[in-house]
């Protein structure tokens, strides 16, 4: 009886260490990351040993103009900007990301609009704006952005 007892106790000791510790493993890890020169987003997620899964890829109208117009200047400056690894257990067991600037915060369609309506002079200038890394520079080019859409939404209105 008291074997049985002992075998139980560790059997149950294993059972509670494995599941304590699958809360602590990662299973997966998603990352989502943003071209802090065009806007352009992309991601996937990363299982263990470096296999990726739901791959995916935004290309911004700015990325566009740039690759067809200027691609001796034009390159891609990636910043994550979401990275959550999930348990075995349903929950998120950490966050991470990077520390994108100012461009992380306009939305993809009111860019990608924007320059649809933009001169080739207007989105090679934004483009240096961003690419210049410079945090002002970037909300100026973001702003007018705005303003633009604003005013364009302003005159839509009957």
């Amino acid at each position: 009886m008291t074997r049985r007892i002992i075998i139980g106790a560790i059997a149950a000791g294993v059972l509670l260490a494995v599941f304590w510790a699958s809360a602590f493993l990662i299973a997966y890890t998603d990352r989502g990351f943003i071209c802090e020169n065009t806007g352009s987003r992309m991601g996937y997620r990363e299982w263990p040993f470096g296999i990726r899964t739901n791959e995916w890829y935004r290309e911004s109208q700015l990325e566009k103009f740039m690759k067809n117009s200027h691609p001796e200047v034009f390159e891609h400056r990636w910043t994550s900007y979401s990275g959550r690894g999930s348990s075995l257990i349903p929950g998120t067991v950490m966050n991470g990301h990077g520390r994108p600037g100012p461009i992380l915060f306009l939305r993809l369609e009111m860019l990608d609009e924007w320059v649809k309506v933009s001169s080739d002079h207007e989105r090679f200038t934004l483009y240096q704006a961003f690419s210049s890394g410079n945090k002002d520079m970037c909300r100026s080019g973001i702003d007018e952005i705005i303003e633009k859409s604003i005013e364009e939404s302003e005159q839509a209105a009957p």
